[in-house]
């Protein structure tokens, strides 16, 4: 009898735990909510990497929110890695999205290139992304109009690459001077190591090699849709608009793809100014 009243206390208390821990983790889920609705983006990324490391809440929409945030709030560099975090997401239109975010930080920074590589493999995930469609005509003509803007960003990365390779070289002369000559044999964990890194970067390769027969088929695509990029285009060159103009309409690209994807979420009602890139 007394064994029976125990095991039923105790069950009592494991279904108030239970139930303890979804309240904990619905007040979780709705405080970042809240805080990514009212444009609180530093409350934001505090809740939204608590959803992560407390509740294992690491799902696209969870991480997309996450980066935004990072973004609107001005944390550039994490935001480029979050994004980055979402290229693989098995849902293409997030993935999509992230690569055309992602692009508009790189053109801010000036890297052209893989800023426009960015817009085009937003392109390859959703063909139908009409924001990376309009970034990538729009960076593609102004580089063809100002080639020396792409031959200085060439430059400075060749600069670039050369002070990494001269840091790296005296990091590698310190090392050998640590060692005194004396060499490390290699053991059968680090040799597993080797073996999974090569098997990872084949599969990157591979993966690699699949988004580049993609991509031919999205610069057809490109190629079928001129005609009414020309007229867009036309009709934009007739109203005059200057380039924060230009930047609203991209604004307002961005803003219907998040409502898509957040599915009649309720969105910031007031936002940072974000624009295009200075091209």
């Amino acid at each position: 009898m007394m064994t029976s009243i125990r095991v039923f206390f105790l069950s009592i208390l494991m279904i108030t735990s239970n139930w303890n821990e979804v309240s904990k983790r619905n007040a979780a889920i709705k405080a970042a909510t809240k805080s990514y609705e009212e444009t609180d983006y530093e409350a934001s990324i505090t809740n939204h990497l608590r959803l992560v490391s407390e509740y294992n809440l690491s799902t696209p929409n969870v991480t997309y929110d996450l980066a935004l945030s990072q973004h609107y709030g001005g944390q550039l560099e994490q935001a480029g890695l979050t994004y980055q975090s979402l290229y693989q997401s098995p849902d293409k239109n997030i993935a999509s999205f992230a690569y055309n975010q992602n692009g508009i930080i790189l053109g801010e920074q000036k890297k052209y290139d893989e800023a426009l590589e960015g817009f085009k493999m937003a392109l390859i995930k959703n063909p139908l992304n009409e924001s990376a469609r309009y970034n990538y005509e729009l960076l593609s003509r102004w580089l063809q109009q100002n080639p020396e803007q792409q031959e200085q960003q060439k430059q400075d990365q060749e600069e670039q690459e050369k002070q990494e390779e001269q840091e790296k070289q005296e990091q590698d002369k310190k090392s050998e001077e640590k060692k005194d000559g004396e060499g490390e044999e290699q053991t059968e964990e680090d040799e597993a190591t080797e073996s999974q890194k090569k098997d990872d970067k084949q599969g990157e390769k591979s993966q690699e090699e699949k988004d580049c027969e993609e991509a031919s088929d999205i610069e057809s695509d490109l190629s079928d849709r001129e005609k009414a990029l020309e007229k867009v285009k036309e009709k934009l060159q007739e109203m005059n608009l200057s380039p924060e103009q230009a930047a609203q309409i991209l604004e307002a690209m961005n803003a219907a793809e998040l409502r898509y994807i957040q599915q009649n979420k309720k969105k910031p009602t007031k936002k940072p100014q974000r624009g295009l890139p200075e091209w």
